[in-house]
């Protein structure tokens, strides 16, 4: 069952290669998926410990509020 998955499709009789990762891909998704991600979480947590510090006055933020 596995084994047509390894098998190069035929388009007219010539075998098409599948699909594979290329540094263009890597590149794509670092610049469109990732950076923008990190970004928007980076600012969702900014916007927290501003609530929390400036609006409740609290000294501290985070997990390390409850351990220590």
């Amino acid at each position: 069952m596995l084994r047509q998955f390894r098998k190069f499709p035929l388009i007219h009789g010539v075998a098409v290669p599948g699909r594979r990762f290329t540094a263009s891909a890597a590149f794509y998704f670092i610049c469109f998926m990732a950076l923008p991600l990190l970004g928007m979480a980076l600012l969702f947590d900014l916007i927290g410990w501003l609530v929390t510090v400036k609006l409740f006055g609290a000294s501290c933020y985070g997990v390390m509020c409850f351990l220590g």
